[in-house]
């Protein structure tokens, strides 16, 4: 399924407005920047639910997500930027999506976009509206780089999975790290013929340890565990969380990127709370890595788990980042994969794409690959419709009801 790049630029203009332009789409390009109104107060009660707050009550939450995207949505997508976005649709092929660039400044980049929601008048099928949930649209960070393009594949691949366990006295991790590498090792199983994957715990080793032994590249690096930022420098926790007294070992971003670099990586994947952050983001994207998919705000456990095993089962057989991201926020929302209490979580991760080469794992073109591939598109229409007609169902066509229950899980 092609993408075709919608670009939106957009930066802070004084402490109140925000400027925003379409650089480049299918319909064209802006001929000069509009100016629209930036109220970070209207954005503060949606933004505290990322932060964890104990205060807000769990059925408050729904009110915030809609209030906030809609606030989102007034702000890079005025009316002549809704026109275009309608154009490109309408003269792009409909086996094709559209590919929403958002190029931020870094006053803007760490707001959740990925909730926007668009008035009625768009004309989209988004379900409640929400640009992130159409399934011809997907929804990313930066502008494709020169130099950037992924290759196709002419050798195997190879991952490394490093979790960082959260332990009490008991032993038992909190974070999971073992049942998300188990659960994303069975998820990559249909490209184990082109993909060697490698998995370490904290208890083995650590973070700057395992990659600086590695005796071979590191194409894709997944980390599972926590990320923080402290005086403007974003890190990991590489080595075990003691629960108690909460001593750890960091690697910052500005070692890591670095690290990943020479390990020839290109993509990176953050199943972590905060790893979303530009503090954390900025230097890995500046060291060169094409992909970044990481977490905006505190992510549950169940949360990540879920998302990242549809993220890999998508992409194992050859479709592109973009279906297999808003599959896998769409997975989300279908009816029991999470508690409802956790479904507003569906935007949590984010994508920093700086290639415009969205199908990660090339697959040959043989008729067993093709048949693989019609059978997870055919699934993942299904989900669209199956979420559809459940929001349409149980929300009035709204993303935002949340059960008023208990969150049986840990964040990260």
């Amino acid at each position: 399924m092609p993408f075709h790049d919608f670009e939106i630029r957009a930066w802070v203009v004084g402490r109140t407005q925000a400027a925003v332009v379409v650089h480049s789409s299918p319909a064209g390009a802006m001929q000069r920047p509009e100016t629209v109104s930036l109220d970070r107060n209207r954005l503060s009660p949606f933004l505290d639910i990322f932060a964890g707050s104990s205060k807000i009550e769990t059925e408050v939450i729904a009110g915030l997500v809609a209030a906030g995207g809609r606030e989102l949505g007034s702000i890079l997508f005025p009316e002549q930027v809704i026109g275009m976005l309608i154009r490109s649709l309408e003269r792009i092929d409909p086996e094709c999506g559209l590919r929403v660039r958002l190029c931020l400044d870094s006053e803007l980049s760490d707001l959740p976009w990925e909730y926007l929601i668009l008035p009625q008048a768009a004309g989209l099928k988004a379900p409640g509206g929400f640009l992130a949930l159409d399934a011809r649209v997907s929804l990313v960070r930066e502008p494709p780089q020169p130099g950037k393009e992924r290759p196709r594949l002419q050798k195997k691949q190879r991952l490394l999975f490093f979790g960082t366990r959260y332990c009490y006295s008991d032993g038992i991790d909190r974070f999971e790290c073992a049942k998300e590498r188990d659960t994303l090792l069975n998820a990559l199983d249909p490209a184990a013929s082109f993909l060697d994957a490698k998995a370490v715990l904290s208890n083995e080793t650590d973070c700057q340890t395992a990659l600086m032994r590695s005796k071979t590249s590191i194409d894709i690096f997944h980390y599972s565990g926590h990320v923080d930022v402290e005086n403007g420098n974003g890190y990991l926790i590489a080595g075990d969380l003691d629960a108690i007294s909460h001593k750890s070992q960091r690697l910052y971003a500005s070692t890591l990127g670095p690290l990943l670099r020479r390990a020839g990586t290109t993509i990176a994947v953050f199943s972590a709370c905060n790893s979303g952050k530009w503090e954390f983001v900025g230097p890995l994207l500046q060291s060169g890595l094409s992909v970044v998919v990481a977490a905006q705000g505190m992510v549950y456990v169940d949360v990540a788990l879920a998302f990242c095993q549809r993220l890999y089962s998508a992409l194992a057989v050859g479709l592109s980042l973009d279906e297999a991201v808003t599959w896998a926020r769409l997975h989300l929302l279908e009816p029991g994969v999470l508690d409802e209490a956790l479904q507003w979580q569906w935007g949590i991760f984010k994508i920093h794409m700086q290639t415009p080469e969205a199908v990660l794992f090339p697959r040959p073109r043989v008729p067993k690959v093709a048949e693989q591939q019609n059978a997870a598109r055919q699934a993942r229409q299904l989900t669209v419709i199956n979420v559809t007609q459940h929001i349409e169902t149980i929300q009035g066509g709204e993303v935002t009801a949340l059960s008023a229950g208990a969150i049986n899980t840990h964040s990260r």
